[in-house]
């Protein structure tokens, strides 16, 4: 490790630093991070134009400060966060990924005010990280535009000009010399730009029906498939790694190749068991047969909204066999937890 800073250490591998020591490698891993995957169902039997304005709530919740800070004083250590979207879709598998903000984001933004104040000590942390990140600092001035209903992408002259005024309203950060606070300005206007280009881009791919209405386009088991690999990409040595994935669908898996009586199709499964047991276990066959396995080093929550609902609802008492499939596909995917939420905006919060 380069610097013997906490800042340092944070920008590089998200390190926890305690108060009086640096924290080595080891214990960065216990932090780990949050992942967060959106998985829209675009599928011909729901409403995506309608979804995707709901769950863009639950999206830009996870905007207000994405880039964790490091334990100072009273202030508790928060892990940065990384936000993906994609959609069920024919084949889903397929379907574009939009990374609206990762950790490489966090390690950029930090390893900026690394650079500008470096070895600080705790009182200065805490300053640095109110004025830049507290509810009325620099980036939640200029991260007012991601609740906005449609994305205007700023230039780099008017954001940075916004992001140097609020910094000069800041007690220390105005103190700052100028060359300074053109880098803490761009490091947050290279983010805000970059974040709102990828959520227009999800606003534009989402502002239409992606799936005829009647065409088989419903693969659910595909997008779990591809949260799988995903979550993949964060074990490895790591230890505490956390992904929320959170699916707005009817979980009525139909999709090319699935017949009607394929226990990979859900509404089948769900309207002929005769138990929950029964459905449980023939989700937990289904898994395995398509051979989708998460990390067991990785802590996995899915969270499900919108199950048994759209324009050809399941009926309400054949719900619970639906949920039992769809748990028991989960559980043997080695997924740990598996939630409802009653509406979009509390997916993963």
């Amino acid at each position: 490790m380069r610097s013997h800073s906490r800042l340092a250490a944070f920008a590089s591998i998200f390190l926890v630093a305690s108060i009086t020591t640096i924290v080595s490698p080891s214990v960065a891993h216990a932090a780990g991070t949050e992942s967060n995957l959106f998985i829209l169902d675009v599928s011909g039997s729901t409403d995506s134009v309608a979804l995707w304005r709901n769950l863009r709530v639950s999206v830009t919740s996870k905007l207000g400060q994405p880039f964790g800070n490091t334990r100072i004083g009273s202030i508790p250590y928060r892990s940065p966060v990384d936000v993906s979207i994609t959609s069920v879709s024919r084949n889903s598998q397929n379907s574009p990924i939009f990374p609206i903000v990762t950790n490489a984001d966090a390690k950029k933004m930090w390893g900026a005010v690394e650079q500008v104040f470096p070895s600080s000590t705790d009182a200065r942390l805490k300053r640095i990280n109110e004025e830049l990140f507290g509810a009325s600092g620099v980036w939640a001035s200029q991260a007012k535009i991601f609740a906005r209903s449609k994305i205007i992408v700023p230039t780099s002259s008017a954001c940075r000009s916004s992001a140097l005024n609020s910094i000069k309203r800041g007690q220390f950060l105005k103190s700052t010399d100028p060359s300074n606070q053109a880098v803490l300005a761009s490091a947050v206007c290279e983010r805000i730009i970059s974040i709102a280009k990828s959520l227009k881009q999800a606003d534009d791919y989402f502002a239409t029906p992606v799936c005829d209405p009647k065409a088989v386009c419903s693969d659910i088991a595909g997008a779990i498939y591809r949260a799988s690999s995903l979550a993949a990409d964060l074990g490895g040595a790591n230890n505490g790694n956390k992904l929320c994935i959170a699916i707005a669908s009817d979980m009525l898996n139909e999709s090319p190749g699935v017949s009607t009586t394929s226990i990979l199709n859900s509404k089948h499964v769900a309207k002929t068991a005769t138990s929950l047991e029964s459905a449980k276990a023939t989700g937990a066959k289904a898994a395995n047969s398509v051979g989708i396995r998460f990390p067991s080093n990785v802590s996995i929550r899915v969270v499900i909204v919108g199950i048994g609902t759209g324009q050809n609802p399941l009926p309400l008492d054949r719900n619970s066999f639906l949920l039992a499939y769809w748990e028991g596909f989960l559980t043997q995917s080695g997924v740990r937890q598996t939630d409802q939420a009653q509406s979009l905006n509390q997916a993963c919060s």
